[in-house]
């Protein structure tokens, strides 16, 4: 049968979506619940009329459903139940076990709001899933006990593995940070290494030029000393040449 959804639903659509359904699902369960109409031509002319409404009120569903995932999200939800030595509980916890326990918490959710494949038959800690609407659930841990201490317990050891993780992790991060800073060194002080010989061998030839006009300038001042020298003694020996002649003249 093709029905009109006049809610979002599960696994079928939104509202004003026509979906296919097995005839018995619609006829008790989906028209009943005026969660559907069927699809004739009388009652689309009269969803078009309502369909705004609808959407308004889907809307604020959701809002409401979405405060109440904060709420809940916040909630330790523990029960305290007898078992056996093996950890057998002496019952079982359903669905609507968990619903009364939001009941007494003044938050209303509906056993069919909440969602495991089977009763919970055994202590410890399960994950179950809230389904408030199609588009607005959560993830919730219920812890299973036989009293307030081993539930505390349970809560314990469960979050050993977690801080365990959160510690490796803390662990990789600082050694990557270290490897970082390490190679950020190592980088700079390549830099630093690779700049100062750039510096040496720009500057070398200019030291060696240096070097060689400091030898030019030495070389010219000791050719300078010793054409002086020369030029000196040469003066000197001219000087005792006519001195002698001039005797030699004197005395003819």
């Amino acid at each position: 049968m093709e029905v009109i959804l006049l809610e979002s639903l599960n696994k079928l659509g939104g509202v004003g979506d026509l979906v296919t359904v097995k005839d018995g699902y619609a006829r008790n369960y989906l028209i009943p619940q005026k969660k559907a109409l069927r699809a004739n031509d009388e009652n689309k002319e009269y969803f078009s009329k309502i369909k705004q409404d609808l959407v308004e009120k889907n809307k604020k569903i959701i809002e409401e459903a979405k405060l109440t995932v904060q709420k809940i999200s916040k909630l330790d939800v523990t029960f305290i139940r007898n078992a056996s030595d093996n950890g057998q509980l002496y019952g079982s916890v359903s669905p609507k076990d968990i619903s009364n326990y939001f009941v007494e918490k003044k938050v209303n959710i509906k056993p069919s709001n909440v969602n495991f494949h089977d009763a919970i038959k055994k202590i410890g800690i399960y994950e179950i899933n809230i389904r408030l609407h199609p588009e607005v659930g959560c993830n919730l841990k219920i812890n299973i006990a036989t009293s307030e201490e081993n539930a505390k317990i349970q809560k314990d050891e469960l979050q050993k593995p977690r801080k365990k993780e959160d510690d490796a992790n803390l662990e990789k991060v600082s050694a990557e940070k270290n490897v970082s800073l390490n190679s950020s060194e190592n980088n700079e002080e390549k830099n630093i290494t690779q700049k100062t010989k750039e510096r040496i061998k720009k500057d070398t030839p200019k030291n060696e030029e240096k070097k060689l006009d400091e030898t030019t300038v030495k070389t010219k001042t000791n050719e300078n000393k010793i054409e002086s020298e020369a030029e000196s003694t040469e003066n000197k020996l001219n000087k005792s040449e006519k001195e002698r002649l001039t005797k030699k003249k004197d005395k003819e």
